[in-house]
C-alpha cells in the first residue's frame, strides 16, 4: 500500500515570511485560564491570536465547543499523567490557530522543538505568530522554542517527511469528504472537509465507511516515513461519532496498538455544516454516525476528568447507547433548537 504523497514540495514558513503577509482583521484576545480552565505554567496568561480567513476559528467564548480545549489540552494533560515519557520533539497536524501548540508549550516541561502543519501557508504563518504572541513574556527556554517553531503547509504528515523522528505527534484532521460544489480555499472549508480522492486507494473499507480516512493515513505515514521515535506516540483526535472499537481497529490496521487516552465531550461547532455533512454521508450508506443532546453528555460525563474517562471509554459508550441520535435525527433536532454535541476521543497509538 503506497503512502499518500502530494506532488508539490511542502512550503516551510519561516519567521521572516510572515512579514510579507498582510495582518488579518480577525483577532481574538485570549485569557488562558478562561479558555483552558486552569492557569498557565509556562505561557502568558493573556495574549492575542490573529487568524487568516482560512483558519479554523477558535471558540474563545465557548471553550466547550473548541477542539484545542476538549481534545488537545485534555489529551496532553492525560499524556503527562500516564507518564509515557518526556516529550522533546512535538508536532501538531492541522494546527489551525496554533492554540494546540500553545497548550503543548505550557504542558510539556521537557519540550525542545515544535512543528506545526496545516493545509494552507497563511494558516501556519498565523499560527506561528500566535505562538510567539502567547510566549513573549515567558522564560528564555519557552521563548526560544517558540521562536524556532517550524510552520509547514501540506496534507497530513507529508510536510514532515525527512525530519527527525518526533516523540509526540498530535493530529486533528477533518472527516467529511468534500462536496462537489465546495472549495477547500473557501473560508473554514478545509477544517471540516477533505478531498477523499487523494486517499481513496489507501484506506480500508471499514475506515472509509466510518469517515476516519485521514486518521488512518496519518498513522500509515508516521510508520512509512519513520516519523516517530522509538517510544513515540501518535495522538488521533476523533469525534466519537462511530464506535470506539472501530477506532482501535483502525490503529491495528495501520500497524499500531491503540488505546483511548482521554475522553470528554464538546458542543458541535458549525452544526449545520458538520451534522449536515454526516447526515448526507449517512444517506449515501456510510456510517451510521451518532450525536447526542448536550444535556445527555453533561449528565453522562459528570465530573469525570478526560484522563479518568479514557480508560472507561467503552463503558461510557455503552451507557450512552440508548440516548444516541443518528446524524439525520440529530440534524432535525438541531433545527428544532436542541443543542447537539458528541464525545471527543483521543487515541494514543504506538508502533507494534
Amino acid at each position: 500500500m503506497a503512502p499518500l504523497v502530494v506532488e508539490e514540495e511542502p512550503c516551510i514558513i519561516n519567521s521572516d515570511v510572515k512579514q510579507d503577509i498582510p495582518e488579518s482583521p480577525i483577532t481574538y484576545a485570549v485569557d488562558f485560564k478562561s479558555f483552558f480552565g486552569i492557569g498557565p505554567q509556562n505561557v502568558n496568561r493573556k495574549f492575542n491570536i490573529s487568524l487568516s480567513d482560512l483558519s479554523y476559528l477558535p471558540k474563545v467564548h465557548n471553550p466547550r465547543a473548541d477542539w484545542a480545549v476538549t481534545a488537545a489540552f485534555n489529551s496532553f494533560e492525560a499524556f503527562q499523567a500516564a507518564q509515557f515519557g518526556p516529550i522533546h520533539r512535538f508536532a501538531t497536524i492541522g494546527t489551525g490557530s496554533g492554540t494546540d501548540a500553545i497548550a503543548a508549550l505550557d504542558i510539556f516541561p521537557h519540550l525542545r522543538s515544535i512543528a506545526m502543519t496545516d493545509l494552507h501557508d497563511e494558516v501556519v504563518t498565523k499560527a506561528k505568530a500566535n505562538v510567539l504572541s502567547a510566549t513573549n513574556e515567558s522564560d528564555n527556554r519557552v521563548r526560544t522554542i517558540a521562536s524556532q517553531a517550524v510552520g509547514i503547509s501540506g496534507e497530513c504528515l507529508v510536510p514532515l517527511r525527512g525530519q527527525a523522528p518526533f516523540d509526540l505527534i498530535y493530529e486533528n484532521l477533518p472527516n467529511i469528504p468534500l462536496p462537489d460544489d465546495a472549495d477547500l480555499l473557501d473560508g473554514q472549508t478545509s477544517s471540516t472537509y477533505f478531498n477523499s480522492n487523494d486517499v481513496s486507494n489507501l484506506v480500508p473499507l471499514f475506515v472509509s465507511t466510518s469517515l476516519l480516512d485521514l486518521h488512518f493515513v496519518c498513522l500509515l505515514q508516521a510508520r512509512t516515513f519513520n516519523l516517530l521515535s522509538k517510544s513515540g506516540v501518535l495522538l488521533s483526535s476523533m469525534g466519537g461519532r462511530v464506535p470506539i472499537e472501530t477506532m482501535l481497529r483502525l490503529s491495528e490496521a495501520a500497524g499500531f496498538t491503540g488505546r483511548i487516552l482521554s475522553m470528554s465531550w464538546k458542543v458541535q461547532s458549525e452544526p449545520d455544516e458538520v451534522i449536515g455533512g454526516y447526515a448526507k454521508a449517512q444517506e449515501r450508506g456510510l456510517g451510521p454516525f451518532y450525536f447526542f443532546r448536550t444535556s445527555t453528555l453533561q449528565e453522562a460525563f459528570g465530573d469525570q476528568t478526560p484522563a479518568g474517562a479514557g480508560p472507561r471509554a467503552m463503558q461510557i459508550e455503552n451507557e450512552l447507547l440508548s440516548e444516541r441520535l443518528d446524524a439525520v435525527t440529530a440534524l432535525r433536532a438541531h433545527r428544532q433548537g436542541i443543542e447537539i454535541g458528541h464525545p471527543v476521543v483521543v487515541m494514543a497509538s504506538v508502533r507494534n
